[in-house]
């Protein structure tokens, strides 16, 4: 090799290194259908994310029967995840009287580490059932 090919070699094997190539930020989404509610009263999920990742959450829900999910969940660590939002939609398309519907929650990871989020299932009023049904999402943050 000449001094001047290891000169460019070096170059380029340095200007390499310097590169911060970063992948965009992804979403991960978990789905809970109402069939899968009937079948069990927990839902545990286990989910890897990178830093900056979106996780999207969308839980089967029924208002008519006067349950709700939590719309603030419980984040054990929110130094690694925090909560962007929540909303709930109504049933798609024509569907007759009483039909369930989704609450989403999208959460986005903050740094490495882990995290559980929960939410539960519940009629909001003094006297109504607490907790008949929970999520959980084990989440590590790589």
């Amino acid at each position: 090799m000449t001094p001047r090919t290891i000169a460019l070699l070096a170059l380029v094997l340095t200007l390499a290194g310097c590169t911060d190539v970063k992948r965009p930020p992804r979403t991960t989404s978990i789905e809970v259908s109402y069939d899968d509610l009937l079948n069990k009263k927990q839902i545990n999920q286990n989910v890897g994310l990178g830093v900056g990742d979106k996780l999207r959450i969308i839980l089967a829900s029924n208002a008519s029967t006067g349950y709700q999910w939590s719309a603030q969940a419980q984040i054990s660590d929110p130094a690694v995840m925090v909560q962007r939002d929540h909303l709930y939609a109504g049933p798609s398309g024509v569907s007759p009287p009483g039909s369930a519907g989704t609450e989403t929650w999208t959460f986005q990871a903050l740094k490495a580490g882990t995290a559980l989020l929960l939410t539960s299932y519940s009629q909001p009023w003094p006297g109504g059932a607490k907790d008949s049904w929970t999520f959980t999402a084990a989440v590590t943050v790589r």
